[in-house]
């Protein structure tokens, strides 16, 4: 009699098995994180096993079956690779290992199964060695990782070389959901990162690291990855192996195709090598094309037809009808065109990865940013660009100044704010001997720190580029590029199918080669890059020039620019030039020390000016600092309250404008500063005026207002005494009326109407005056050249739009030519990425010399 079967229920999240003969225990498993416990079945038919599970991140360990009759899949449901003889099986699913089985658990059970349904075997098998991690446990080393941490926050950029594809975005930016204390993770996909913020009160890097580890994504945590991030990316290393065999494979297939060619008379031997053709086509479709496969699935998957499905099925149009002619006798096929279709794709696949690399570098490069800080050197200071600043470096910080790496307080009180960090604008108390995180800015009186980091211009690019400082457009140009690539691709496979029906009538042998030909030449890659190498080569350009752009969404703003605003103070004038004239009662040596250890803790221009106005001396110590936008600063020193400011700020109702001087509340006089232009701010006003309304919001008196008037175009609004909250009112007034609005100021009382505006540009001189709310920071000596940067931005557009009728035009004459039945399926897969390289020389070219024309113009 048949042993009675047992009996599984599908909903279990385990096997239960009844009425069996078998012998069943219960394991002992010791798991933080296992809610239930799995049985382990032994003396059966089916050999079992209980798999060793020691990790804190273990879900429970499954029936590991070997030598069972019953039918499973062949590959890992997580990683992909082959299961072997011991795979661990999850009702229909299989595992290769007890690690890929742990991470389907951990995601299972924090309803992250969607992870599965984006790509198939989506997942990077763990191997997580015990202790692997435990070196970060130490606050010293870790420390040395981390881009931030306070009591409640820490912050860390990780490499994470096997992310490979959209599934894995979308997992490692739900790793709050699967691990407590994680409050958000982004991912840099182009650079292989992810950036995490934790509470370190209730998990530690190290765990982080472990639980990355454990889901298939290894951090690089050598000292060079941390800090330059240069690994060299597995895919690219793929794609060269792909091409390797294309190419191998298309050489031989060519040779061995000559007798053919040349129409010799040798059947056995041209029966031979249309075989060994077929056999050295196989790994070209096998390994060189599995990316358009792969590509082409996961878009369908999606229900989404993106640009490789039309080359894919031309792949597989191409193979089967080769293979059918050689097993059927009836010709030699198309294997040289199939190989050397791969090939020659490939090769433009390689191309414009290595030229968006070139642009990416390019953008790192071109975004150390022109500020500098004050560095002691042999006991004085001296500007310093941040480009130059090595670790051990003594710094001068500044209220409202950027730090620009990891230091440590050497003298004064820190009150530093780390909104650009965190996005809480709260100061953060710090003393001396404790660490200050780079893109903290001083709120208080100055501070020495030493650098325990170099400064890191990535670093400081995103935190230009923090979310909290982002507006909410997407340029026009590049919607307009993806909605034509969306619709592209259907259109192109109706026209293979309205071909192959005209054939079908026509000449039926014809039908293989015309549809392959349509799918391979009808190339969307031109459209999809004519817009990101526009903007990209212009952000390269302005960037020589001393203009730079947030990204290429802000050179479309510049474009469409109708009004442009000008702040006074430090943009159209130079304080650093200015005279300055003294109206009061005669100064004391003692007033005089104990104002300008005032003035040396604010990096505003006035201050800047009038703290050279001073005879040096040594500074006192400033026991308070407090700086108020727009009015003045005051503070104590050495037990005396010292206020410079408006007359307002310092107590008292005067028409006359100044800057004056009140100690211990008696006001001793007042500064006249002299409104010194910056040389040919005139000629560039008036240019500008010729398409732009402009418009001037200073927060001075009113006295420069005829001087103002004399260099700004008739018609021009000007409006003084208003304070930063007016300012932005102003900007948003005008949008609201429809107006796109540029706001240029000296990013210090100006960070709202930046914000505000469609494009904020902040001017620098030599301060590292650093405005993350602007879109742009121009330096101050280019700024002659802003109505020619306007002016290449929208011959840039311009250029954009004409790349695409040069991608229409191609794409048109192409399939032309391909319904026709006179363009091979070789040919048209050399001119899919011809395509690519002339868009890339059109839109290049265009823009140089666009940018050659505008400026030599103005230089001459």
């Amino acid at each position: 009699m048949a042993a009675p079967q047992p009996s599984i229920d599908p909903l279990a999240s385990q096997l239960s098995i009844v009425n069996s003969p078998l012998s069943i225990e219960k394991p002992s498993i010791d798991s933080p994180l296992s809610p239930a416990l799995p049985l382990s079945i032994v003396n059966s038919p089916l050999s079992i096993e209980k798999p060793p599970i020691d990790s804190p991140l273990s879900q429970p360990s499954q029936l590991s079956i070997v030598n069972s009759p019953l039918s499973i899949e062949s590959n890992c449901f997580h990683c992909g690779a082959e299961v072997g003889k011991a795979p661990i099986l999850d009702l229909d699913k299989a595992f290769c290992c007890q690690g890929c089985y742990t991470v389907y658990g951990l995601l299972s059970s924090h309803q992250l199964g969607g992870y599965y349904q984006l790509q198939a075997h989506p997942g990077q098998r763990p191997e997580v060695a015990e202790g692997k991690y435990a070196w970060l446990a130490d606050p010293a080393q870790s420390a040395k990782l981390l881009d931030y941490q306070d009591a409640k926050l820490a912050k860390v950029t990780l490499k994470l070389p096997t992310m490979h594809c959209a599934a894995c975005i979308w997992l490692l930016e739900q790793l709050y959901k699967i691990q407590p204390g994680i409050l958000r993770s982004e991912v840099d996909f182009p650079r292989r990162e992810v950036a995490i913020n934790f509470d370190p009160q209730i998990i530690g890097l190290e765990k982080v690291a472990t639980l990355l580890d454990a889901l298939g994504y290894p951090p690089a945590l050598t000292l060079a990855d941390s800090e330059d991030g240069r690994q060299k990316d597995r895919s690219s290393r793929t794609l060269w192996y792909e091409l390797g065999v294309a190419g191998f494979c298309f050489g031989n297939i060519m040779l061995l195709s000559f007798p053919e060619y040349l129409n010799l008379d040798d059947p056995t031997l041209a029966v031979l090598f249309r075989w060994l053709n077929m056999g050295l086509s196989l790994p070209v479709v096998g390994f060189s094309a599995r990316s358009y496969f792969k590509s082409a699935w996961s878009g369908l998957k999606a229900r989404m037809i993106n640009m490789d499905v039309p080359i894919a099925i031309g792949i597989v149009m191409l193979f089967v009808r080769s293979v059918l002619d050689v097993i059927m006798d009836t010709g030699s096929g198309y294997f040289d065109s199939l190989a050397g279709l791969l090939f020659f794709l490939l090769i433009g696949k390689a191309y414009q990865r290595k030229t968006f690399h070139m642009l990416s570098f390019e953008r790192d490069y071109r975004s150390y940013f022109p500020i500098s800080v004050s560095r002691i050197v042999d006991g004085k200071e001296a500007m310093a660009s941040v480009s130059e600043l090595k670790q051990g470096d003594e710094l001068v910080i500044r209220n409202g100044e950027l730090i620009p790496a990891d230091g440590i307080l050497l003298s004064g009180e820190g009150e530093i704010d780390y909104s650009f960090v965190t996005g809480e604008s709260a100061p953060v108390p710090v003393r001396v001997g404790e660490r200050i995180y780079a893109g903290g800015r001083q709120t208080a009186a100055p501070l020495r720190i030493v650098l325990e980091r170099e400064v890191s211009q990535g670093y400081l690019t995103k935190l230009w580029n923090h979310e909290a400082f982002r507006k909410k457009k997407t340029a026009e140009i590049t919607q307009q590029s993806d909605r034509i690539g969306q619709r592209f691709t259907p259109i192109v496979l109706v026209i293979a199918a309205l071909a192959s029906l005209y054939w079908a009538i026509v000449d039926s042998t014809m039908i293989w080669t015309v549809v392959s030909s349509v799918l391979i030449v009808a190339c969307p890659c031109a459209l999809a890059l004519s817009t990101p190498f526009t903007l990209g080569h212009v952000l390269r350009v302005f960037g020589r020039r001393g203009l730079y752009l947030k990204g290429p969404a802000v050179v479309e703003s510049l474009a469409e620019t109708e009004a442009m605003i000008f702040d006074k103070t430090g943009t159209l004038t130079s304080v650093a030039e200015s005279s300055v004239k003294w109206e009061g009662s005669a100064w004391k040596a003692e007033d005089m020390r104990i104002v300008r250890g005032l003035l040396a803790g604010s990096i505003h221009p006035l201050s800047r000016r009038l703290f050279a106005y001073f005879p040096a001396c040594d500074l006192p110590q400033v026991a308070s600092f407090v700086e108020e936008k727009g009015l003045g600063i005051c503070g104590e020193v050495e037990g005396v309250e010292v206020k410079v400011g408006s007359g307002k700020f310092v107590g008292i109702d005067s028409a006359v404008g100044g800057v004056y001087v009140a100690i211990d509340g008696d006001v001793h006089g007042h500064f006249e500063l002299t409104n010194d232009l910056r040389p040919g701010i005139g000629g560039v006003l008036q240019r500008l005026g010729e398409r732009l309304k402009l418009g001037l919001l200073s927060g001075d008196h009113p006295g420069a207002a005829d001087q103002m008037r004399n260099i700004m175009p008739a018609g021009a609004q000007l409006l003084f005494r208003q304070d930063p909250a007016a300012k932005l009112e102003i900007i948003r007034s005008m949008q609201e009326d429809g107006t796109k609005v540029a706001m240029v100021g000296d990013g210090l009382n100006d960070a709202g109407a930046l914000r505000q505006s469609d494009i904020g540009i902040a001017i620098t001189d030599d301060l590292a005056a650093f405005t993350p709310a602007s879109d742009a920071i121009l330096n101050a000596k280019s700024l002659k050249w802003l109505p020619e940067f306007l002016e290449v931005a929208r011959g840039a557009i311009k250029i954009v739009k004409y790349s695409f009728l040069v991608s229409f035009s191609y794409n048109a004459v192409g399939i032309a030519f391909a319904v026709s039945g006179h363009l091979s399926p070789l040919v048209a897969a050399i001119l899919m990425p011809l395509s690519s390289v002339s868009v890339v020389l059109f839109t290049t070219a265009g823009v140089s010399l666009l940018a050659r024309k505008r400026f030599k113009a103005i230089e001459n």
